[in-house]
This record gives structure tokens, C-alpha cells and sequence, in this order.
């Protein structure tokens, strides 16, 4: 419960900074964006719910490179859907950057025990226009 109030406290943050502080929402009109739920919904299917894949058919995010790596990496990966002839898993550029961000930040907690702060929005922005 307390990583969800973080995210959406950050996320508030990074509105109100945004917006010049002078629009800026309330922190209570802000929607929570919850990335075990964004998990839960678009990975689970894969990764299942340990983070532990299905051997042979889909990578395990547990002691993962990619998960444990530069933030930075693992959303060019998330956004692109890996790199090379050999990687299967979809795109999911068509989350938001605060969808992302919640993902990615859920994920590097949970399966690779990275307890920094949540990536903000504006780093998955910033990786997603260095990709197009």
C-alpha cells in the first residue's frame, strides 16, 4: 500500500512541477496509477505471477539483467519489445509514461528487490523519444 501512495505522490509531483505549479491538481484528483495492477494485467500471462516465466517459452524477470539494469535499458526493452531476431514479447508502447514508470518500478521491486525510488514519467519519456 505504501508504494502505491509513493507513485501517486510522484506522480502529483511531476504534474505539478509540469504544469508551472500554477494548474496543478490536488493530490487526491491525481489518479493512483498502480503497477502491480498494469503487471497483473499485461505481463502475468508470461512472466506468471512469481516473475519466474515459463522455462523455455518466456524469460523469467527474477535475477534478470534487464530488471536489475539500468532503468534507462529496461524501458527501451519494455518500449520496443526486446532487441534482436530472437526476442518474442510485444511492444508495450502503447502504455502511458506513468503507466510505465509504475511497471517498471513494480517490477525492479518485487523481482529483483531494488527498493530505490519509483522511476519517474520523465524518464520513460525521455527514452521513448530517443527511440523514435
Amino acid at each position: 500500500m505504501g508504494f502505491r501512495i509513493l507513485v501517486a505522490i510522484l506522480v502529483a509531483c511531476c504534474g505539478a512541477i509540469a504544469a508551472g505549479c500554477a494548474t496543478a491538481q490536488p493530490a487526491a484528483e491525481v489518479p493512483v496509477v498502480d503497477g502491480e495492477q498494469i503487471y497483473a494485467r499485461d505481463c502475468l500471462a508470461c512472466h506468471m505471477g512469481d516473475g519466474r516465466g515459463v522455462p523455455g517459452m518466456n524469460p523469467a524477470l527474477v535475477n534478470s539483467a534487464w530488471v536489475a539494469g539500468s532503468p534507462d535499458a529496461l524501458a527501451g526493452f519494455i518500449l520496443t519489445g526486446g532487441y534482436g531476431p530472437d526476442v518474442l514479447m510485444a511492444r508495450f508502447d502503447y502504455l502511458s509514461d506513468a503507466e510505465l514508470a509504475a511497471l517498471m518500478s513494480y517490477i525492479r521491486a518485487q523481482f529483483a528487490r531494488i527498493q530505490e525510488a519509483p522511476i519517474l514519467p520523465s524518464l520513460v519519456e525521455q527514452m521513448r523519444n530517443q527511440l523514435q
